[in-house]
C-alpha cells in the first residue's frame, strides 16, 4: 500500500483536519480581535481628542483674578504673566529683573504658591487667584512694614520678589515660629544682588512673630 503524502487533503469537503482547525482558529481570533480593536481605536480617538491642546492664534480675551479684582485685557497666547501685569494690566509690583526665573524679583502667589511670573504663560492663569504686592497688608501687621522696619531692601529691584516670597512662606506656615534656617529655605528662590540678606531674614522673622501673635 503506497504511503499517503501528508499534503493530499483527507477531511470533509477535500479539507486537511490542520487547515480546518487553522482557519476557524484565525476566523474566530479575528472576529475578537477585530471588536476589540474597534472599540480600542476609538477610545484612543477620544482621548486624543480630549487631550488635544487649543491652538490659539493672534490675541485672545483674558480675565485674570489679580488681588481680589477682575481684570481684563486681550493677549498673545505667549505672553507671560510678567508683561500681561505690568504692560495690559498696570500691575508693576513684579519686576523684570533676569527674565529667565532665576532671580525671583517677578515673583507672585499664585493659588497659594510663589511662582516665577517672567516663566508662567498668562493664559494659564485663567481661574486662578493672582497676589501681587500691591494687594498686601501695609500696616504694621503685613510684610512690607516688617521689610521697611528692619531695612529689608536696599536698591530696591529685588524687594517685591522677597516680600511676595515670605508672605507666601508665613500663609503655608500660620502660626508657626520659623527659626533663621526655615526662611532661608523660605526664601532661597530669590536674590539680592545688593546683599542685604540679613535685613531681609530679620524682617521675615518679624513678619512670623507679628502674625502670629494677631
Amino acid at each position: 500500500m503506497a504511503e499517503q503524502d501528508s499534503r493530499t487533503p483527507t477531511g470533509p469537503g477535500g479539507h486537511s483536519r490542520r487547515k480546518f482547525l487553522r482557519g476557524s482558529g484565525l476566523a474566530a481570533a479575528s472576529a475578537v480581535l477585530t471588536s476589540q480593536a474597534a472599540v480600542a481605536i476609538e477610545e484612543a480617538q477620544a482621548e486624543a481628542a480630549a487631550a488635544e491642546p487649543k491652538l490659539l492664534s493672534g490675541e485672545a480675551p483674558l480675565t485674570l483674578k489679580v488681588n481680589g479684582e477682575e481684570k481684563s485685557c486681550t493677549v498673545e497666547p505667549r505672553s507671560t504673566l510678567l508683561d500681561t501685569l505690568r504692560d495690559r494690566l498696570d500691575v508693576t509690583g513684579p519686576k523684570r529683573v533676569c527674565d529667565r526665573a532665576s532671580c525671583g524679583a517677578c515673583t507672585v502667589i499664585l493659588d497659594g504658591d510663589p511662582v516665577y511670573s517672567c516663566t508662567t504663560l498668562a493664559v494659564s492663569c485663567k481661574g486662578k487667584t493672582i497676589e501681587t504686592v500691591e494687594g498686601f497688608d501695609i500696616g504694621e501687621g503685613g510684610v512690607p512694614h516688617a521689610f521697611h522696619q528692619h531695612d529689608g531692601l536696599m536698591c530696591g529691584y529685588c524687594t517685591p520678589g522677597f516680600v511676595t516670597a515670605c508672605k507666601a512662606y508665613l500663609d503655608k506656615n500660620p502660626g508657626k515660629t520659623p527659626t533663621l534656617e526655615d526662611v532661608k529655605r523660605g526664601l532661597d528662590g530669590n536674590i539680592c544682588r545688593c546683599g542685604t540678606y540679613m535685613g531681609v531674614f530679620e524682617a521675615a522673622l518679624a513678619a512670623a512673630k507679628t502674625m502670629k501673635g494677631a
